[in-house]
């Protein structure tokens, strides 16, 4: 029987303003109990209005944000990653790096006292980057998670590639555990796979770190069956029995490209699980966009999507960038109520902070970009406000092509700057539409827009935007 001591903690929030990409959201940081480093791996809400935490030193953790409570739920697990609680306020679904456990509280004391293997399948080793990464359940109760590769400085069977590899089953690839506790591999072509989100419409994303053959920060959409990029994972794709033969080339004629490019130190170093903005406009403007975090750095992106030619790609935004947050966000929750954004963060392993940061909404909206889409021969941009003026000069363009490469780093290929003309602005001053001359897919765009303020005055808070072109509209 584990025992598990409850402790109860009265905290002082401390409030600061974001003061950098979008000044119009507030920073509070909840502190941790004494003594307890909050390297949060997981967090979900249970009904009652509790915030469940999974951290990496294998704790779980509940906060009452009403009562600025804590309690501690549970301890003992191996390195959590991704949490999602169950029914009744009494269970929750905690990732290890072993298996998915159901951890049940049966008498309601809010200390958990069962613990049940509800899923397993994959192999581990003693390698430390052997992470097991999630926790999303969609609509029919199954779970998906995804396995990060092992670290070694040799001894890969792809060459060239640089120490990402996994030598037991199923690493690299993404996973569902069903209702019933089955196990079904759903994806090779991971690296670090940090983590797994679930659009409003049921599409199943993940999130990979840059790395060998992945060129920076990326948003895939785990189309069933479809490679995403990593080769170390098609060792164990009965599809592929000579995938250790495969040059790049052909690797790179198999890959589906990512919904979405997040470049490597601009947006982040290290991208983690995607989250939707389902509050309906009680989080800001943004509602339906998805944001992602960095372990990292102190940055959170926003990104909206679109199908073109039946595939996702998509713009990602600079949103929060700031010193407040004291570190970079792991997981994200917003609250089902308010719609305020919970941040867990963690340090060990990468060079930020930890701790259990809320971010919210002041209620005003700065000057800036809301959307960027594509159109027939360039781009649509929506304002957060009415622009008064805008010309081809305010769209500063540039392109180039991510380098797929088993190196550890990526080159931009084939750079290029492209010019803006045919400029139009809709009567609201809401939305500018322009052509782009050498539009081509398969290649990243930057797009800044200069010197365009409101009508009423306000500066650009934030205007670039990395445009991922993987198809053209016809």
């Amino acid at each position: 029987m584990r025992i598990h001591v409850l402790r109860f903690f009265a905290i002082a929030a401390a409030v600061s303003s974001v003061r950098a990409a979008d000044p119009d959201y507030k920073i509070t940081n909840i502190p941790a109990p004494d003594g307890v480093v909050l390297e949060v791996g997981g967090m979900d809400w249970m009904p009652d209005g509790r915030l469940m935490m999974c951290t990496r030193r294998g704790e779980i953790w509940s906060f009452q944000p009403e009562k600025s409570e804590w309690k501690q739920f549970a301890s003992g697990l191996h390195e959590p990653l991704g949490l999602v609680t169950g029914k009744d306020n009494s269970e929750i679904y905690v990732l290890q790096r072993a298996e998915l456990t159901r951890i049940t509280d049966t008498d309601m004391n809010g200390i958990a006292e069962r613990f049940e293997r509800f899923g397993k399948g994959w192999g581990y080793t003693g390698n430390y980057h052997e992470y097991a990464f999630g926790l999303v359940r969609d609509k029919e109760g199954s779970f998906y998670g995804a396995l990060g590769l092992g670290f070694f400085p040799k001894g890969e069977p792809f060459k060239p590639t640089w120490c990402s590899h996994g030598n037991v089953p199923w690493r690299g690839w993404l996973f569902k555990i069903t209702a019933d506790g089955k196990y079904v591999p759903l994806n090779p072509g991971c690296r670090e796979p940090n983590s797994v989100g679930i659009s409003p419409d049921g599409d199943v994303f993940v999130t990979d770190n840059q790395g060998s053959y992945v060129p920076s920060g990326v948003l895939n959409h785990a189309e069933p069956g479809a490679f995403l990029g990593h080769p170390d994972g098609l060792m164990f794709d009965k599809r592929h029995p000579d995938a250790a033969s495969y040059d790049i080339e052909k690797l790179n004629s198999l890959r589906k490209r990512p919904a979405l490019y997040l470049p490597y130190r601009e947006m982040g170093m290290s991208c983690t699980a995607p989250r939707w903005d389902t509050t309906g406009g009680k989080f800001g403007p943004f509602a339906g966009h998805v944001l992602i975090g960095d372990v990292n750095t102190p940055k959170i992106n926003r990104a909206t999507l679109e199908k073109v030619d039946g595939q996702f790609q998509g713009a990602a935004y600079p949103f929060i960038q700031a010193g407040e947050l004291g570190g970079g966000s792991n997981r994200m929750a917003f609250h089902p109520k308010t719609g305020a954004l919970y941040v867990g963060q963690t340090a060990r392993g990468w060079a930020s902070g930890h701790g259990l940061k809320i971010i919210e909404w002041t209620g005003k909206t700065a000057m800036g970009l809301q959307e960027v889409s594509l159109t027939k021969g360039g781009f649509k941009i929506t304002f957060t406000q009415p622009a008064a003026e805008v010309k081809a000069e305010s769209f500063k363009i540039d392109s180039w092509v991510p380098e797929y490469t088993g190196n550890y780093g990526s080159k931009r290929l084939d750079k290029k700057k492209h010019q803006a003309s045919g400029v139009k602005l809709s009567a609201d001053g809401l939305v500018a539409e322009f052509a782009v001359e050498g539009m081509a897919g398969d290649r990243l765009f930057q797009i800044e827009v200069r010197d365009v303020v409101s009508k009423s005055g306000g500066a650009m808070q934030n205007g670039k935007a990395y445009y991922t072109l993987n198809r053209l509209r016809n």
